[in-house]
């Protein structure tokens, strides 16, 4: 009576990868290191002294601190893409698992038991294994903002402390500088529906000073009246050279649908480091506030749709609408803080370039 073969799952001779192949791996395993260390070096400098990375982007006004903002965006970019490399080979790692325990409690039950599966054929010298490349997105964008009415509550001393209702802003995302924005996706190989997004957007909200405002609080030790023109209080309240924030998303797509419209929607978190320009009525010109700050935070969700209609498979647009909510607690100079959370309506309209698609092999 002979014995059946029982085919074996569990390790095989791996096949080596040429020489190039692993050159390529180390110098990718090489620049996600680097990339995960300067990221690391840009938080713990934000960390340990925000007033120099503060006046870094007061630096760089004239262009909106889009230079400042870019910068961080890339380096954020980068530190994702290392983190998403790892994620992929833990998720590789946790598929195998099973597979690796099977195969090994066979062998060692089972000592006759052979396998029927073919070795593998090695490589022909000098060709290359084909390495299933990440999809990864850049796009640019611009569009339509504006903001809903909102609270704003300066205190400062003196005995001030007032809260204005109901503050009604203007968002100008036509005029100079106009509202836009950039982002980088990261969709991860083994889940191809799923990305990672780091996003960048330049709004603007000002508010309107001839508007009447309803008010409660007091002003200079004084009472204010319950309604009093805006002026009464600001000169000018403003984040117009840009109510900037950068958020980190989590992105979902339905990419199986249609190979030419692609649905997508996702949310996200991250900060709010609008350029502000805050002059209060009756006090000095020494005193106003005309300097990008740290205020707060940014939460975010959007939903879209990517149209790939282009000839070029590496180009596609979308359309989009994305909600944001800032937090802004701004520091004045003479001691004081304004708060004020504005949220943002965007209808957007862009374009990505995609270097290539899910599943592509590196030649």
């Amino acid at each position: 009576m002979g014995l059946a073969r029982i085919p074996f799952s569990g390790w095989r001779a791996p096949v080596r990868a040429p020489y190039g192949v692993v050159a390529q791996r180390a110098r990718r395993l090489a620049g996600g290191a680097f990339a995960a260390a300067l990221t690391a070096a840009l938080a713990w400098s934000a960390a340990q002294d925000w007033a120099a990375v503060s006046a870094l982007l007061n630096r760089l006004e004239a262009v909106h601190v889009i230079f400042g903002a870019s910068l961080l965006t890339g380096l954020l970019y980068a530190g994702l893409s290392a983190f998403s490399g790892i994620a992929t080979a833990l998720l590789a790692l946790a598929e195998f698992a099973p597979r690796l325990a099977l195969g090994g409690a066979l062998a060692g039950m089972l000592p006759f038991a052979q396998s029927v599966e073919a070795p593998a054929a090695r490589p022909a010298s000098g060709d290359a294994l084909p390495i299933a490349r990440p999809e990864m997105q850049v796009g640019l964008y611009i569009g339509k903002s504006f903001s809903p009415p909102s609270d704003v509550t300066m205190k400062a001393p003196g005995g001030t402390d007032i809260t204005l209702k109901d503050v009604e802003w203007k968002s100008e995302s036509f005029k100079p500088s106009p509202y836009y924005g950039g982002r980088g996706i990261d969709w991860n190989s083994k889940f191809p529906a799923l990305g990672v997004m780091v996003d960048y957007t330049h709004a603007k909200a000002t508010a309107i000073r001839t508007q009447i405002v309803s008010q409660t609080g007091r002003r200079n030790g004084r009472e204010v009246p319950p309604v009093e023109p805006f002026s009464a209080t600001f000169r000018k309240l403003e984040f117009t050279h840009g109510l900037n924030f950068l958020t980190l998303n989590g992105v979902i797509r339905a990419a199986g649908l249609n190979r030419r419209i692609v649905p997508y929607a996702g949310l996200g978190i991250g900060f709010s480091v609008p350029y502000v320009h805050v002059r209060v009525h009756g006090r000095p010109r020494s005193e106003q506030v005309l300097e990008a700050q740290m205020t707060g935070t940014a939460f975010q969700l959007f939903g879209g749709i990517e149209w790939r209609v282009f000839k070029s498979d590496r180009i596609s647009a979308f359309t989009e609408y994305k909600l944001t909510y800032t937090t802004n607690d701004v520091k004045l100079h003479n001691g004081g803080t304004l708060k004020a959370n504005i949220l943002v309506h965007q209808f957007n309209i862009g374009g990505y370039f995609t270097p290539w698609r899910q599943g592509a092999a590196a030649k």
